[in-house]
């Protein structure tokens, strides 16, 4: 009795061995399962999200790497690293151009033209002015800027009778004479014509003495009649007493003021003929 009691059954000890062992393959099978079957759709879901909040581009191609600042890495070559996107074409944010454009070719700027006044007074004469300009005897006239006066006036020393490309053009003769310049490559001549007035006085050199005296007029100087002194070229002063007509065969005898006057006179045919201008040795 003892004996059947107290021991296990042969046959229901069997079985939960066999059991056991079954849940054991169960459960490795099921793992099997996972590592084949799930385990390889999770790995492939994770690498997707690598993409965060990006589509991939059509046709399944990856964009390209991009380096700090979110500029795409492996720039064409010549632009510079480090280089704020915002300067580079093409790149950044904003703006439709290329950031400065500092690689634009600037037109060369036109060449400043330095002004010329001389040239422009010389440009601003036309025939029939009269010009503040004399010869001062020292070879030279009293200025290179002609400025036109009032024709009556005491200074208008010249009448301009016409402007020329060259002093060759201009009329040669007693009492006429010419002023040119010239500015880059264009010259401008002043045709002049003195114009002569009782009581002024020119320079003159006189030759010689009495009946063998010879008198050669600076028909275009001016100077005051009572200065002490003069240019080594001249040694007389000329006092001017009439500027007439010409007439017919015109001398120094049609200079006579007064009847019997035996005032020594000197006299010019000027003018192209026209005027016979009469003078005398000026006695303060």
């Amino acid at each position: 009795m003892s004996s059947a009691s107290g021991g296990a059954d042969p046959g229901m000890g069997g079985g939960s061995e066999e059991q056991r062992q079954r849940g054991v393959w169960i459960l490795v099978a099921a793992a099997l399962a996972f590592a084949v079957l799930v385990l390889p759709q999770v790995v492939e879901g994770d690498d997707k999200t690598s993409f965060a909040g990006s589509a991939l581009p059509s046709g399944g191609t990856s964009p390209p790497p991009t380096g700090p600042g979110g500029l795409p890495s492996g720039l064409p070559s010549g632009i510079p690293t480090g280089v704020p996107s915002a300067s580079l074409p093409g790149y950044g944010s904003g703006g439709s151009g290329g950031g400065g454009g500092s690689g634009e070719t600037q037109a060369p700027a036109t060449p400043t033209v330095a002004p010329d006044p001389t040239g422009e007074a010389y440009r601003a004469v036309s025939p029939g002015n009269c010009l503040a300009v004399y010869d001062t005897g020292y070879g030279d006239y009293n200025t290179r800027m002609p400025a036109p006066v009032d024709c009556d006036a005491g200074n208008a020393y010249m009448w301009v009778s016409a402007v020329r490309s060259g002093g060759g053009a201009c009329p040669q003769g007693a009492g006429q004479d010419y002023m040119s310049y010239t500015s880059r490559g264009r010259t401008t001549a002043l045709c002049l014509t003195r114009q002569f007035k009782v009581g002024y006085c020119l320079l003159a050199k006189q030759t010689g003495s009495g009946q063998q005296a010879r008198m050669n007029a600076g028909l275009m100087t001016a100077v005051d009649c009572d200065a002490k002194r003069v240019p080594v070229r001249y040694n007389q002063i000329l006092h001017i007493t009439g500027v007439y007509k010409a007439p017919a065969n015109a001398s120094a005898a049609n200079c006579a003021r007064v009847q019997g006057d035996r005032t020594y006179y000197w006299s010019w045919v000027v003018n192209g003929g026209r005027t016979l201008l009469c003078t005398m040795v000026y006695q303060g």
